[in-house]
């Protein structure tokens, strides 16, 4: 349970830095890991402007370790708790995997933007829309680990 509260812990407060840190981006950063092309992408980081760019290129620094901590408490939770008790076995097992394997995707995604900013294209379209796409599975798994969660302490307090 010390190694629960201590991932915890450490993912509560990287995100509370890395929300303080992006909080001047307009649109954030989830609209932009929800573009699917190259225009798409490139217009937000054109609202964005240098200083903006900057902030985005920076967070890494914080979402990196953040992916790690938040993949390996879902992992734990799931695990190492009875908070997933009344699921079944299969949902249970489900449910251990959903956080680190959206915590890969979030590391793929991270990856390739930091590729798009520094390398040097053009890229692929299909690029763009993987990209999308791993960042969209990656914010269902997490919601769909957070409303387990949710369900499982509702009907654990009734």
């Amino acid at each position: 349970m010390q190694r629960i509260r201590a991932l915890a812990i450490a993912a509560a407060l990287l995100f509370t830095a890395m929300a303080v840190w992006t909080r001047p981006l307009k649109p954030n950063i989830p609209t932009l890991q929800l573009t699917f092309t190259e225009a798409a992408f490139r217009s937000i980081l054109a609202e964005w402007q240098p200083a903006g760019v900057y902030i985005f290129k920076t967070h890494f620094a914080i979402d990196f370790p953040f992916l790690v901590c938040y993949g390996a408490l879902g992992y734990l939770v799931a695990r190492g708790t009875s908070l997933f008790a009344r699921h079944t076995p299969r949902t249970r097992s489900l449910l251990a995997i959903s956080l680190p394997v959206a915590a890969v995707l979030d590391a793929i995604e991270n990856s390739v933007h930091l590729l798009f900013l520094l390398g040097t294209g053009p890229f692929s379209p299909t690029l763009y829309f993987a990209t999308g796409i791993a960042a969209a599975i990656k914010w269902l798994l997490i919601a769909g680990f957070i409303a387990s969660s949710a369900y499982a302490l509702f009907k654990a307090a009734r």
